[in-house]
């Protein structure tokens, strides 16, 4: 697996040191920034494969971020993370195309599985389905067996 590069954007970066190191020790690359601008600026300069987009932030906040972000980069996925559980902001955000959505506090894991859901998804979908058939025709090569004696 080639290694996923994240952008977190949130203003209060140096509380999230603990999970730039849980995400690093699993592949991923992750780049960190403190405000909307300087995020904006990154993705013009350098490849990013998500966003992690804090909503409130001083200057601009993430909606506004992520509009632009857009603009930019249409296609580029961004999970939202935020303390707000404003259903407005929510949907707002969802219009905007988000990948996902997470409230505040997160732990590494569920960002994890966001990211898993993200770049892995069809993949694990496309092994449990083999497994799941693997399964199946051995449970009939037997059967068929158990018929044969």
């Amino acid at each position: 697996m080639t290694s996923i590069k994240i952008l977190w954007v949130d203003d209060e970066i140096e509380l999230l040191k603990s999970h730039f190191l849980f995400l690093e020790q699993r592949g991923y690359q992750t780049t960190s920034c403190n405000n909307g601008q300087d995020a904006l600026s990154l993705i013009k300069s350098t490849s990013f494969d998500v966003v992690l987009l804090d909503e409130n932030m001083p200057g601009l906040n993430g909606l506004e971020t992520l509009n632009e972000l857009k603009i930019i980069l249409p296609s580029l996925p961004v999970i939202m993370i935020t303390k707000n559980e404003e259903e407005q902001i929510m949907e707002e955000a969802i219009g905007a195309k988000i990948s996902d959505y997470l409230i505040k506090p997160v732990n590494p894991h569920q960002i994890l599985l966001a990211l898993k859901k993200l770049f892995q998804h069809k993949n694990l979908i496309a092994e449990k389905t083999i497994s799941n058939y693997q399964q199946e025709f051995r449970k009939i090569a037997m059967d068929l067996s158990m018929i044969n004696c």
